[in-house]
């Protein structure tokens, strides 16, 4: 999908803000990125899956795993792992602060086009962390 020169500069800045939230929750972005995944299956899933869906190795996955039960986000239960009550509310909290600060990111930026279309998808909850990680994760599969 095209997106012009303008827009990439301002989501490549957004993706910067939901860095520093995440950051701030004590987590990597990787490691967030797991919790997210995980957060949303109530069963749990295997290790060798999440390996796959993050392109990483079994081992970078029971690594980040194995910080996320150290901090009570997950259990690691035999080779698969499921996100805790605590987990599934630190997804949440993460989501709407990172929401509220990409909102208050953009509004200090100047008002180009760009900037206010993003404002218009904001308000009318078009535009979200969830939609920021579809992109980001789309331009990623664009380039394989």
């Amino acid at each position: 999908m095209y997106r012009d020169e303008d827009d990439l500069q301002l989501l490549a800045e957004v993706a910067g803000v939901l860095d520093q939230v995440v950051m701030d929750a004590g987590l990597s972005s990787g490691s967030y990125l797991l919790l997210r995944s995980l957060a949303r299956e109530p069963d749990g899933r295997p290790m060798t899956e999440l390996a796959e869906e993050f392109g990483a190795g079994p081992d970078e996955i029971a690594a980040a795993a194995k910080s996320l039960s150290v901090a009570g986000l997950v259990d690691v239960e035999g080779t698969g792992v499921v996100a805790t009550a605590v987990g599934r509310q630190a997804v949440e909290e993460i989501d709407a602060t990172g929401n509220e600060a990409i909102r208050e990111y953009v509004l200090e930026r100047p008002h180009s086009a760009t900037v206010y279309g993003l404002m218009a998808s904001m308000q009318a909850g078009r535009f979200t962390v969830e939609d920021l990680i579809e992109f980001l994760m789309e331009d990623e599969d664009d380039e394989d």
